[in-house]
């Protein structure tokens, strides 16, 4: 059965990404490179909707990855290869790599990472894709405020923290965060009423094949701390 649905999300997936990809490609072209069309530039109002259409469909595509990266956990074939790397790279490149869209919507971005932090036996790309995964989670459901994440080494392992002033998570709600397809509860937390999807979840399974943990608190309405460590 699991290789069943393996090859059935595996089809699917491609046949997806492929227009998927198309639709990104060319809102982004339009929206952040003119000079292919001339130098002639979009005007205000259809640039909006340009951009509009290449963060859903970003955003669409992430959400096609996690479901074959779900399936592929399930058969046990995502691979982890692990060796010994620089945390504070791989940490310092995903804050880089969000800064632009954090910095756009307002909110301080603010990375602490020790100069004495030890290697780490570890799949460098499959952490910078959790790290991706916390910020992203933190830039979405934070509108003002700022946005926090730190690393240290303390008993033999390392310790990364992703803190936001954001919308916060409900006591009802916060055991449930890791598991699959989980959508929150609606009312005062209906910022998040659209759930976390399978980022999470695919996190929380990676982390666990480093031997590692990864865990959240959080205050509702006063923002949420993501705490992930690896031996």
């Amino acid at each position: 059965a699991y290789r069943t649905k393996q090859h059935f999300v595996a089809n699917v997936s491609h046949e997806l990404r492929t227009p998927l990809s198309l639709i990104m490609g060319f809102s982004e072209m339009m929206a952040f490179s003119p000079e292919n069309y001339g130098g002639v530039a979009l005007p205000p109002q259809y640039r909006d909707d340009v951009m509009q259409i290449y963060r859903s469909s970003k955003h669409l595509l992430s959400l096609v990855e996690d479901v074959l990266a779900l399936a592929q956990l399930e058969a046990g074939h995502m691979i982890v290869k692990r060796d010994w790397a620089s945390l504070g790279a791989v940490v310092q490149e995903a804050v880089e790599t969000m800064a632009p869209l954090i910095e756009a919507k307002g909110i301080t971005l603010r990375c602490t990472i020790p100069p004495d932090l030890p290697l780490v036996y570890m799949d460098a790309g499959r952490i910078r894709q959790i790290l991706l995964n916390l910020l992203n989670n933190a830039y979405r459901y934070t509108s003002r405020g700022s946005i926090d994440v730190a690393v240290a080494c303390e008993a033999g392992q390392a310790l990364v923290t992703v803190h936001d002033s954001g919308t916060g998570i409900s006591e009802a709600d916060l055991p449930h965060i890791f598991e699959e397809f989980h959508n929150l509860s609606k009312g005062p937390n209906a910022a998040r009423s659209s759930g976390f999807g399978l980022g999470l979840s695919i996190s929380r399974r990676l982390v666990e094949a480093h031997g590692g943990r990864i865990w959240a608190t959080s205050t509702l309405g006063e923002g949420s701390c993501f705490h992930m460590t690896l031996p």
